[in-house]
């Protein structure tokens, strides 16, 4: 009997789109303040597609959803992919299903990183990468 090789089946790909999506519009949807879910649809893809929409969400609202919640949600994304991909890369290359990033210390190179950007105040609002005061 021979053993079939490990490959990535379509159940899993659509299983990880599936939470995706499912993470992403609980991402939009939940938040302290309550708005509607259909509301919250229509306010997206009227931000996403090239043609108006009609959204019955006031100016305020529309702000929440595609100023600061929207932007989360794709920041969390790409942020998960990019750490998929690093992890996959380390697997890879070290051929180790074990591999992590403290294997070659690059945790460690990061959390030097955080504590010099803290002990210098690097993160002082100045900063092409600091959070934007209102």
């Amino acid at each position: 009997m021979t053993a079939r090789p490990a490959g990535i089946r379509l159940w899993w790909v659509l299983g990880a789109a599936g939470f995706a999506v499912l993470a992403s519009a609980a991402g939009l949807l939940i938040g302290p303040i309550s708005l509607g879910r259909a509301e919250v649809v229509r306010d997206v893809l009227d931000a996403a597609l090239p043609w108006s929409i009609e959204s019955t969400l006031t100016d305020q609202q529309s702000a929440i959803v595609r100023n600061i919640r929207l932007p989360r949600v794709v920041l969390g994304l790409l942020v998960g992919a990019a750490l998929s991909t690093a992890g996959a890369t380390y697997q890879g290359v070290f051929r180790n299903p074990l591999a992590d990033p403290f294997l070659l210390g690059v945790a460690a190179g990061g959390g030097l990183g955080a504590t010099i950007a803290f002990v210098y105040q690097l993160g002082d609002g100045s900063g092409a990468f600091d959070a934007v005061q209102i």
